[in-house]
């Protein structure tokens, strides 16, 4: 092989390489186009994913849970000053059964 059929052999390889990368390329900035397409509305990529929002309205026949935080006032639990109920989630987790259910049966019973 003469110098000159390496030269023109080595140019073309490193041409057919050079447009491969190019190929590439193109196809990575397409790609990134459609990802930027589908990253720039999150909402509507979770809701392909079966997502919900939490902000769904309660059922009109639904009583207010004064434990949930969907209700109009302030302060979900009117607690007193010498109040008996837990002021911090460690104390509800420390209570017992039996004086949980005590807590929802004066709820009840108030109709809080």
């Amino acid at each position: 092989m003469s110098e000159g059929d390496s030269a023109e052999h080595l140019m073309s390889a490193l041409i057919t390489k050079m447009e491969s990368m190019d190929s590439n390329i193109n196809v990575l900035k397409m790609e990134n186009e459609r990802l930027n397409a589908i990253v720039s509305n999150p909402q509507a990529m979770l809701k392909r994913m079966g997502m919900v929002k939490t902000t769904t309205p309660l059922a009109e026949d639904a009583r207010d849970d004064p434990f949930r935080g969907d209700m109009m006032f302030e302060d979900n639990i009117l607690k007193g000053e010498h109040s008996s109920l837990p002021r911090t989630n460690e104390e509800f987790h420390e209570m017992s059964w039996d004086e949980i259910h005590d807590l929802a049966s004066t709820a009840k019973d108030n109709e809080v």
